[in-house]
């Protein structure tokens, strides 16, 4: 009992101390520092192996890897609506921003809830704080999956277990319990290049989602240089960029553009510090997420705020970073939605998008700030920048296309069967720009 009320104590403590500037500041510079040292350390690490062991990452051996397994359960291609998909998801708010639409349209989806009924994993200890591991929550989620699965199973095969999945939350061995009823499990990780999420938890338990390599049949990383990390550890896994869904974000023919500059998303790391130098330098930004003034917004209320702005910021750091960035949904659903974004240049992001034609990038507030005067002072130059943007994220970077490019390329639907994947017209958003 004492523990726990210093436990409480000391939460409270740092609660305080991260609002108040200078520790805020101190605090910030030391974790950025060391994840900047944590991830050059992973990225020697598996160098170093993968020259120890002559390993070479091949995109094309883990899929044959993958199709290979499939054969062996005796699983083969179905058409598209016919697969049965086990979800287990993390954030409703984002995995309903288009992604689970566009997965109910390729598949029957069975949403996997927690012990309290709610959507996703359990992350909450008593105190509803959210742990970074705790034995007593895994078990919660464990029990709820294998209840939920073999539900599912009395009413069908199930072909596909897919989810956002950590070992912070999930055992390995409810996982094999899984794969031993004969179901792959596909892993999406959209946070590689935190260093924690590659680490272990007191008394040596694996986290993340490497955590869960060894009862994984492929891993869907956001980060392109990890697919190597993940192949030197025996666990397949390939580049897998997010996307956006046109029924949801996507230009509005009857509101006006009247948000010159939007943010969506929490107030942490670097983001307090940019919109304060943008605001020194003229740029009102409107702000939503936890922590802004205005405070969160919805999948609903998201979609609905990008139709309204000329531009949308992005912010592409990891964490306290200022130079170490990731890939966001954001960085889909802005072009998708008809607006300029700008944002960070996040080295996987501008191998899709090219800066200065279909996005704009920035290093500094400053340059950020720049931009955002030009093209709002010409619009023309905005207007094609953002129908650009627009017309590549339709035309490639749809939700349901990515889903069943990439069950086509597993073997899991029948590739010569395509339902969803370009049909911009059915859904009613193909779209000219207009001057608002």
């Amino acid at each position: 009992m004492q523990i726990l009320v210093l436990k409480n104590y000391l939460y409270r403590i740092k609660a305080k101390l991260r609002g108040i500037p200078f520790p805020a500041a101190v605090n910030g510079a030391l974790k950025a520092r060391q994840l900047r040292a944590g991830l050059q350390k992973l990225a020697t690490h598996y160098k170093k192996q993968a020259e120890k062991s002559s390993f070479r990452y091949q995109e094309q051996v883990v899929i044959d890897e993958f199709r290979r397994r499939q054969l062996n359960l005796d699983q083969h291609p179905k058409e598209p609506g016919d697969l049965r998909i086990f979800w287990v998801g993390a954030n409703r708010d984002q995995d309903e921003s288009g992604f689970l639409q566009a997965l109910r349209r390729i598949a029957t989806v069975i949403e996997f809830h927690n012990w309290k009924g709610s959507y996703g994993q359990w992350y909450w200890d008593s105190l509803g704080r959210v742990q970074v591991y705790d034995p007593t929550i895994i078990a919660l989620n464990d029990r709820a999956l294998k209840s939920q699965l073999e539900t599912a199973l009395k009413n069908g095969s199930v072909d596909l277990l897919m989810g956002q999945m950590w070992a912070n939350y999930i055992s390995k061995e409810a996982l094999a319990w899984v794969r031993g009823r004969g179901i792959p499990v596909l892993n999406i990780s959209m946070d590689d290049r935190l260093p924690d999420n590659w680490g272990r938890a007191q008394g040596g338990v694996r986290l993340g989602a490497i955590g869960l390599a060894s009862v994984t049949d492929l891993v869907l990383t956001t980060s392109s240089e990890t697919c190597a990390w993940y192949g030197a550890e025996d666990c397949p896994a390939i580049f897998w960029p997010l996307a956006s869904d046109p029924a949801v974000f996507c230009p509005s023919e009857n509101s006006e553009r009247n948000i010159d500059v939007l943010f969506v998303g929490n107030k942490y790391g670097v983001r307090e510090g940019i919109i304060r130098e943008l605001s020194k330098r003229g740029v009102n930004v409107e702000c939503y997420g936890a922590g802004w003034t205005n405070g969160p917004a919805t999948a609903e209320q998201s979609a609905a705020l990008f139709k309204r702005a000329r531009i949308i910021l992005g912010v592409g750091t990891v964490g306290h970073c200022k130079d170490v960035f990731t890939m966001k949904l954001r960085d889909f659903d802005a072009p998708m939605s008809g607006a300029l974004y700008l944002t960070h240049r996040c080295a996987d992001l501008i191998q899709l998008y090219q800066e200065g034609c279909e996005i704009e990038c920035y290093a500094t507030p400053e340059e950020a700030a720049h931009k955002i005067h030009h093209y709002l002072a010409h619009p023309i130059d905005l207007l094609r920048v953002a129908a650009a943007g627009h017309a590549k994220a339709l035309s490639r970077d749809t939700w349901a296309g990515r889903l069943e490019e990439t069950f086509s390329r597993l073997g899991l639907i029948d590739a010569s069967a395509h339902v969803t994947a370009s049909s911009t017209d059915a859904l009613g958003q193909d779209k000219q720009l207009g001057a608002s």
